[in-house]
């Protein structure tokens, strides 16, 4: 028998034992007469109570129920099925203990030797770890139904689980000499006989059944992986290449031959007829998904592997298109590929199926994230964090995709909720200040942007991204051009040898009219990077205020070839002049 059907048919029984009325008639008592009361009153109590705690317990008021039988028990302690309930409520509560007293009672009382008591004795001494006398009740059992062989797998476990196999398999020769050859009564016994570490009286028994029932497929492959056990590798072969030449009904039979060529390490042969089993209908697309991430786990780093589980996977897919484990699988595997493109398809799709996975949105923005796909990455964020509001990454994710796809507002929006979230984390923090500062310098809102600046260098006095922004945008509107001037200087100050830093201070210098010192920093800036347009238009600006025209003009030509300025650029080449 099978191991789920084990299980099946203890969960049927013990359900039976816990919730169903005995068989016992509740009026079968062996009390002496009573002269004293009316027995039709006594019965009647009983019955109320008895009556009462069966429907307390179905209900599942179990307390309740063991009251009312406790009273009953008081009326008449003859009766055993009083004490075979409390002591299964008490089972099922864990009081192993308190349910064996009663459970013996109940035996003993009993007169009809009803089975259902006696295995009800049987399980609460297995939990009482009393095991021996578990196996004779179970014996009791068996003399009273020898025909059933759950009894028989009971018993075996209990063997098992005293590290006695020897035993069990005695037990299971016996209902093997009831019930004749069968594939759960052989499959035990092999167990049985690789706990001992004999590995030839498994084989024999194995061997046994598939001689019993030389038709069957499964039986032939359970012979052949017994082969396999005992390294009799050429007998397995040879099993395996009959049973290809034959049709072969159940899928699963794929895998195990496949798992022998792994084995023997023919790939070549692995594969081929791992594609054979992945198309059969009957194999679990489960088992195919484990089968699947085991190969990426031991072979995912060799060409050769990846494009036959490639492969697999597009067998999968095409089977099981609606499988949106077997989509994420895809979209992992993509992603190991560096395909990203095509993960980011496959996430398309499973969101699109069913959105309430955390782990998938975020894969997901992480792949957007890695092809700088910032309006699906945008479009994205902002239903993360639409339905997972208090997850701090997708806003990280939301803010920078707003931010470069220039959706301003949503930006500062989004950062006066992710400030409350980021609280714990400064840095993060300022990152998130320095984009929403520059949204409202962008929306044309400078002092919301002043403000937010100030707030920044608050926080932290020497953060570069503000001091040079702060400093650029002041001079820009010729507004505070002296905080400006300190804040760019403290900035150059820090930064040593930056460009783009070295470029903001020269403007501030210009727009305070300081045009030698501007000159100088701007060609700092361009021996750094002289690939840079802006510079060379700021150098022109500088040239042009200083008085040199002819060099300005030279400077915003250079400007032009080298790529884009500012709107006003062509303008000062046509007109030779400097344009605010």
């Amino acid at each position: 028998m099978t191991k789920p059907l084990l299980q099946i048919l203890r969960f049927i029984i013990f359900s039976f034992l816990g919730l169903s009325l005995l068989s016992c008639s509740i009026n079968n008592k062996h009390t002496k007469p009573n002269t004293d009361k009316d027995p039709r009153i006594k019965n009647f109590n009983f019955n109320f109570y008895f009556l009462e705690a069966n429907k307390q317990k179905i209900l599942g008021n179990f307390e309740e129920a063991l009251q009312n039988y406790q009273m009953a028990l008081k009326i008449d302690e003859t009766q055993a099925s009083v004490y075979f309930e409390i002591a299964g409520i008490l089972n099922l509560g864990r009081d192993y203990s308190g349910a064996l007293k009663y459970a013996i009672k109940a035996v003993e009382i009993d007169k009809t030797k009803n089975k259902y008591y006696l295995l009800l004795l049987a399980v609460v001494y297995q939990n009482n770890n009393l095991f021996d006398d578990a196996i004779k009740t179970y014996n009791s059992i068996l003399k009273l139904e020898p025909t059933n062989i759950y009894y028989y797998f009971e018993l075996s476990d209990i063997f098992i689980k005293q590290n006695k196999p020897e035993e069990a398999i005695k037990i299971l020769n016996k209902a093997e000499q009831h019930f004749g050859i069968v594939d759960y009564i052989s499959l035990e016994k092999e167990k049985c006989y690789h706990l001992l570490k004999d590995n030839q009286s498994a084989l024999k028994e194995i061997m046994k059944l598939s001689t019993a029932f030389p038709e069957n497929q499964r039986f032939k492959t359970i012979l052949a992986e017994s082969y396999i056990n005992v390294r009799d590798y050429s007998s397995a072969k040879k099993i395996f290449e009959e049973l290809e030449k034959s049709e072969i009904n159940e899928g699963i039979i794929y895998f195990s031959m496949a798992d022998f060529y792994r084995l023997i390490k023919d790939y070549d042969k692995m594969f081929s007829l791992l594609e054979l089993g992945f198309v059969k209908e009957d194999v679990e697309p489960e088992i195919k998904i484990k089968m699947t991430l085991s190969l990426l786990d031991n072979y995912g780093s060799d060409p050769f592997f990846i494009t036959r589980i490639d492969k697999l996977l597009r067998i999968l897919t095409s089977s099981y298109p609606e499988n949106l484990t077997i989509r994420a699988l895809n979209s992992d595997f993509f992603i190991f590929k560096e395909d990203y493109k095509s993960a980011q398809n496959e996430y398309n799709f499973i969101l699109s199926r069913d959105k309430n996975k955390y782990e998938i949105w975020k894969q997901a923005l992480y792949v957007d994230y890695l092809l700088f796909d910032m309006q699906s990455m945008y479009k994205r964020s902002k239903e993360a964090t639409e339905l997972y509001p208090n997850v701090l990454e997708f806003y990280r994710y939301y803010i920078i995709s707003a931010y470069s796809t220039g959706q301003y507002n949503d930006v500062i929006t989004a950062v006066d909720y992710a400030s409350i979230l980021s609280v714990s984390d400064q840095v993060l923090l300022i990152e998130f200040l320095n984009m929403q500062a520059d949204s409202y310098h962008k929306l044309g809102q400078h002092h919301k942007s002043d403000s937010v600046f100030d707030l920044i260098l608050y926080k932290d006095a020497e953060n570069l991204g503000a001091l040079n922004n702060y400093s650029y945008f002041l001079a820009i509107r010729n507004e505070k051009i002296e905080k400006a001037l300190e804040m760019s200087t403290k900035l150059v100050e820090l930064s040593g040898s930056i460009p783009n830093y070295l470029d903001t201070h020269a403007w501030v210098l210009f727009k305070n009219e300081e045009y030698d010192k501007a000159l100088n920093y701007i060609n700092m800036a361009i021996e750094l990077d002289s690939t840079n347009a802006v510079y060379y238009e700021h150098k022109g600006d500088i040239l042009y205020k200083a008085g040199d025209t002819e060099q300005a003009l030279q400077n915003w030509i250079s400007a032009s070839e080298k790529g884009k300025g500012s709107d006003l650029l062509e303008q000062k080449i046509k007109q030779k002049k400097y344009i605010e």
